[in-house]
């Protein structure tokens, strides 16, 4: 994902400066250090590898000292790093990058995503298992995983392929697999009610 902000932020798509705003009390920083990490982006952007602070200062309103703090905490934090360029003459000219801070906003999204899943994880269990009258077995639990994190069913298709499989001898976990994949299948190789077809036509009338 780290890659994918990064390309966002290259094709104009998204600001460094909007995650920036948006996120960087969730991470610790002072409104200085964000300010800082974008005026650092702008001059990447400005294809300027080099920091001067002298002139860094004045685009702050900071003295030199606390610039160069300022800088120095960034690079304590991870969030600025300065590396060595090897140029075409054989030399090497000082760089950085401050990439760090789109990998954090990745991380954050990242543990959402998982408390929110493991949230929504256990309340289908409770109710497969409630429903169902007995606990899942482990391979169940993983099943019941991969309908939210690959599969993206929703609840209540979950909950009809359950009742549906209640009427069946036996109802399992598998067998409410089994109904909720043949239900998208289905839906799949459907034909196209006729509305959805004039629908279609005329927008393509329209272009």
């Amino acid at each position: 994902m780290d890659k994918l902000l990064k390309k966002l932020i290259d094709d104009g798509a998204l600001r460094y400066r909007d995650l920036v705003l948006a996120y960087y009390h969730k991470f610790g920083l002072s409104e200085s250090e964000a300010m800082a990490l974008i005026k650092l982006h702008t001059l990447l952007e400005e294809k300027q590898g080099v920091i001067k602070p002298e002139k860094f200062a004045k685009w702050l309103s900071l003295d030199v000292t606390e610039t160069r703090q300022l800088l120095e905490s960034l690079m304590e934090k991870g969030y600025l790093q300065i590396t060595l360029r090897h140029c075409g003459n054989g030399k090497e000219q000082e760089t950085f990058d401050v990439d760090h801070f789109l990998h954090k906003v990745t991380d954050h999204y990242n543990q959402a995503y998982a408390h929110e899943k493991a949230g929504t994880q256990h309340e289908w269990i409770a109710f497969l298992e409630d429903t169902l009258q007995h606990p899942l077995t482990p391979l169940d639990v993983d099943l019941v995983g991969a309908w939210i994190d690959k599969d993206h069913y929703s609840f209540e298709m979950v909950k009809e392929a359950t009742f549906d499989a209640l009427k069946r001898q036996h109802p399992s976990i598998r067998m409410i697999d089994r109904m909720l994949l043949k239900k998208v299948e289905n839906v799949k190789t459907a034909p196209k009610r006729k509305k959805d077809m004039l629908k279609e036509f005329h927008a393509l009338w329209d272009e």
